[in-house]
Parts: structure tokens; sequence; C-alpha cells
């Protein structure tokens, strides 16, 4: 599944219901539902269930502000001993707006699954010459509260992202 990437005016500055859903909500929903996330998205039940947290969280917002969850959904994947909770988020449109994100844990034979990790893949663009060139930015967020920068992400597709984190997990960040 690929995710494009529209352009937007303002393209510097995330939009405030996506920036905040993303960052703020659904980040507390991953590691707070902790293994019963991915059990939601392995089950079809979590769309439902975000698309509800993106209405309350656009709520408080000035109408102005509030976004329709148009293209919001969810799935269930696996990579190897990688289990993923795949959020496609509503069309990115500027830089630090993400496409997708993503709560996977590794199932350990000896040890049993982890609890979740954070991922997110976001817009992100560079200028080359008189150019502005788009690209994505592979993050993680830990349970601490602290954001790790993996570097440039991969494109926005679902099997890329998770090899890519499949490889982070495998060097460990």
């Amino acid at each position: 599944m690929r995710v494009g990437h529209g352009r937007g005016r303002n393209d510097d500055v995330p939009r405030r219901h996506h920036d905040e859903f993303t960052h703020v909500v659904l980040r507390a929903i991953t590691f707070q539902l902790g293994h019963r996330f991915l059990t939601l998205a392995h089950d079809g039940q979590l769309a439902d269930g975000l698309r509800g947290a993106w209405h309350r969280a656009g709520a408080s917002l000035p109408e102005a502000d509030r976004l329709p969850p148009t293209g919001l959904s969810a799935l269930y994947a696996e990579r190897g001993s990688l289990e993923a909770a795949v959020v496609v988020l509503p069309q990115p449109m500027r830089t630090g707006e993400a496409y997708l994100v993503c709560g996977t844990r590794i199932a350990d034979p000896f040890l049993g699954p982890s609890d979740p990790d954070f991922f997110l893949l976001e817009a992100d663009s560079t200028v080359r010459g008189p150019r502005t060139v788009r690209r994505t930015r592979l993050a993680r967020w830990t349970r601490d509260g602290r954001r790790l920068e993996l570097g440039e992400g991969p494109l926005p597709e679902v099997g890329a992202l998770l090899d890519a984190i499949a490889r982070v997990m495998a060097i460990g960040t």
C-alpha cells in the first residue's frame, strides 16, 4: 500500500489536528493499550476506535483547525518475529505530518512478546540546489517520552516501513 503526499500552504508547519492526534493521542493510546493495541488491529477493531479518538482530538480545536478522518485506517501485519498494528493517517499535506504510524513488538522465543514500540513515518523535505525535494523521515517515540530521529525513511508504503522497522529493531536504536 502506497500513500501519496500533497503540497499545502505553510508546508513547514504541521496542521494542529494531524500533529496532536499523531504525537499525543495515538502515542498515548499505543502505550496505554500495550499488546491490546495489536490485538485490536489483528481483529479489525482498531480503526473504528481511532476514528472516534480523531474526532475527540479535534473537538477542542477551533473549527478551522479540525480535519476529517478521511483515509484513517488500521491493519495488522507481521514480518518474521515483528508484529505491527499499522495506522494509515489522513493524507499528510505538510512537513512533519505522518503518513503511517506503527505500534510494533518483537516476539522473543524465550522472553515472549515485548511491550509495543511506537514508530512514525513522516513527510519531510530537503533543499537541493534550487529545488525542494520531498522525502520521508523515520522516528521512534519511547515510553518515557523521548523522540529518537532515525534518519531518512523509506517510501510511504506499509511493506517498506515494516522492513525499515525490522532493520532498526535488529540493530537497535
